[in-house]
């Protein structure tokens, strides 16, 4: 989190299996399918990324993010068929859905890039947090 810029917040974190994660994006989604992760913002933040963050830092109650849903068989599925490492994949999904939860979205082109690039600029900072063992 602290690699966000949202250190000290909270958000939830639920490792679902495909059922639960196709129920979710039928019910606020309207789409009848699994999928890989859902994102359930706690603030609105009107189209504009992060708006919020600076009123929500004036009650410590309102510092949360919200909630992240994966699909742990999906996920798994998605790394074997493309022979990636779940330690690799995971923090992508992750960031993603924490990015959703920040406001962003990926609707048109442009939000796409400007989402993508928050992304790459979190998993960068991730990446060289990472102490070898």
């Amino acid at each position: 989190m602290d690699c966000s810029g949202y250190g000290g917040w909270d958000l939830g974190v639920h490792f679902v299996d495909n059922q639960r994660i196709q129920q979710l994006n039928h019910q606020y989604r309207l789409k009848d399918r699994p999928t890989d992760i859902l994102s359930f913002p706690f603030h609105d933040a009107n189209g504009k990324p992060e708006s919020f963050k600076e009123q929500a830092l004036l009650a410590e109650d309102t510092r949360n993010l919200g909630d992240i849903f994966l699909a742990t068989p999906y996920i798994l599925d998605h790394c074997r068929i493309n022979n990636e490492r779940l330690t690799d994949h995971l923090p992508i999904l992750f960031t993603h859905g924490l990015c959703h939860l920040m406001g962003y979205d990926h609707e048109l082109d442009e939000d796409y890039a400007v989402m993508s690039k928050r992304e790459k600029e979190i998993l960068h900072k991730y990446q060289g947090s990472i102490v070898p063992f």
